[in-house]
């Protein structure tokens, strides 16, 4: 069966999550003996404060973008010289043969520009392999072992960076699934935790009861009241 896909249990973002449970992991501590009552120990309260600690310092989605779009602006350029290379070499071939030749055509270079990555490839390691079957006759016109030899390094270099972009796609996928994992199973304790203080002060103390007061805004404070 197909894993369903994880989705927050709260609204607020993560690093409102982080703050608010290290606020109230600091009530807890100053409340410590009455939570024992409740059966949550001081080693219940250290140990979310190892987990919000860790997921802290995890790499955030921010970071897994900007990784991202890193591979995709290499890719992106070695595209651009792969069409460089690809259009040097068809400038000396219609020299040879004319556009509108069978010749010219096995090429396949139309919308050179338009292509995409997949064709792209396809469309140099195509120009290398028919330029080496066309090679004596268009040597005249400046067409080169090297100038082909190019034009395979660069589909080598590309092919490997849209692997490159593939992987970090995926697992800037896996990182936002565990990452939600990981913050649903934070505020679910929370959750519980300050459920268990608000118990505690509900009928003796109001203040303290409001520190244990947890909303599931996108601030994660009091929603704003409109006066009607």
């Amino acid at each position: 069966m197909k894993k369903k896909e994880a989705v927050r249990l709260f609204n607020f973002s993560d690093a409102v999550l982080i703050t608010k449970t290290k606020e109230k992991i600091a009530f807890m501590r100053r409340d410590a003996t009455e939570f024992v009552a409740f059966g949550i120990q001081n080693t219940d309260i250290n140990l979310l404060e190892t987990k919000v600690n860790a997921f802290a310092n995890t790499i955030t989605d921010i970071e897994a973008v900007a990784d991202q779009t890193a591979v995709t602006t290499q890719k992106d350029a070695k595209a651009e010289a792969l069409r460089v290379a690809i259009r040097s070499v068809m400038a000396r071939v219609e020299l040879k043969f004319a556009s509108n030749t069978s010749k010219y055509r096995k090429f396949g270079t139309e919308a050179l520009a338009n292509q995409t990555d997949a064709d792209l490839l396809i469309t140099g390691k195509r120009v290398v392999r028919v330029g080496t079957i066309f090679l004596a006759d268009l040597a005249n016109n400046g067409v080169t072992t090297t100038m082909l030899n190019s034009i395979t390094t660069l589909c080598n270099d590309f092919e490997n960076l849209i692997i490159d972009l593939k992987i970090k796609i995926g697992e800037r996928d896996v990182l936002q699934e565990e990452r939600v994992e990981i913050a649903n199973e934070l505020y679910s304790t929370l959750v519980r935790y300050t459920n268990t203080g608000q118990n505690i002060w509900t009928t003796s103390n109001v203040a303290k009861y409001n520190d244990y007061v947890l909303y599931n805004t996108l601030t994660g404070s009091a929603p704003l009241v409109t006066l009607v």
